[in-house]
């Protein structure tokens, strides 16, 4: 069909593109600065039947996941097969991520661990990819938080790249790349916040000013194996950095990835900040030119 998605390979770059018209009709009261008579995700528009998961299993939902209806992926397509599906992250309108209390930040993080264990359910599916897009900058297109869930039948070059290079290194040095960062970082002056259970660092080649990441202390697979205890810790870190990011008006993504066969697989949560915009050097040539040193980045979080 004429617009049907479809996923087609560049051999030049090894970079696949997914061709999805039907996205272009996606409402966007964020590029209009109008907001909408009634907003889509506010609990009380929301309709029962088209909730795929919530949580709490029952009663009032405080988070709850529903079908992306203007979907790049479907598992009705065999050209671009998937699943896309929208996180609403809380039933109140709110239009910052920051706004969210913690008992609520850890309630969207359960249910980011169910969702990724039902559409790994799928033997079809080989990589998951959980992540916010907060603020017009970083993409958003409705104001009410959401969150997203990307289920692909492939695997994207980046994530390919970074499993070859996790296991070259733990054959090379026989421990996870990222076990060692945990322990490296400790008492660097990347080093943001941490507890027994997550460290939250700025990385030493940041490619965003005040890019952040929070990655497990325990060697753990990916978000759907971390404990009631790790998600607790994992909401007070995002909701710190999520707030010190309002103070600078930044918007932001956040992104964790669920690579369903990698062995190696470590969990941890990228934070980019979108101050500027990639323009030149960075889209020509792939080098990045980041005018914030990680150090000073950490010292504005540890304020």
């Amino acid at each position: 069909m004429k617009n049907q998605a479809q996923i087609r390979y560049n051999p030049l770059n090894g970079r696949s593109v997914i061709f999805a018209p039907k996205r272009a009709k996606r409402p966007n009261d964020i590029k209009n600065k109008t907001k909408e008579a009634v907003c889509p995700f506010c609990a009380s528009s929301v309709k029962k039947a088209t909730i795929l998961q919530q949580w709490p299993s029952s009663g009032q939902w405080q988070s709850a996941a529903i079908k992306n209806i203007y979907p790049a992926l479907s598992n009705k397509n065999k050209n671009a097969y998937g699943y896309q599906e929208i996180i609403i992250d809380s039933e109140h309108h709110c239009e910052n991520f920051s706004e969210l209390n913690l008992k609520q930040i850890e309630s969207l993080l359960k249910l980011f661990q169910l969702r990724n264990l039902e559409l790994a359910k799928d033997k079809k599916i080989k990589y998951i990819l959980t992540f916010k897009n907060q603020g017009r900058a970083a993409g958003a297109s409705l104001r009410h938080i959401h969150s997203q869930i990307f289920a692909s039948s492939i695997l994207p070059p980046e994530i390919i790249e970074e499993r070859n290079r996790v296991a070259l290194y733990q054959a090379e040095n026989g421990v996870c790349p990222y076990c060692l960062l945990t322990s490296n970082e400790k008492k660097s002056q990347r080093s943001i916040w941490q507890d027994s259970k997550m460290i939250a660092i700025c990385p030493f080649a940041s490619e965003f000013p005040y890019e952040a990441w929070i990655i497990s202390k325990r060697h753990v697979d990916n978000i759907t194996l971390l404990n009631e205890g790790e998600l607790k810790s994992l909401a007070k870190i995002l909701k710190l950095i999520a707030e010190k990011l309002k103070s600078l008006d930044y918007d932001f993504n956040f992104f964790s990835h669920n690579d369903i066969d990698n062995q190696h697989q470590h969990f941890y949560i990228k934070i980019q900040p979108r101050p500027n915009i990639w323009a030149g050097v960075e889209l020509g040539s792939g080098l990045i030119i980041n005018p914030m040193m990680p150090e000073d980045a950490a010292k504005y979080y540890k304020k």
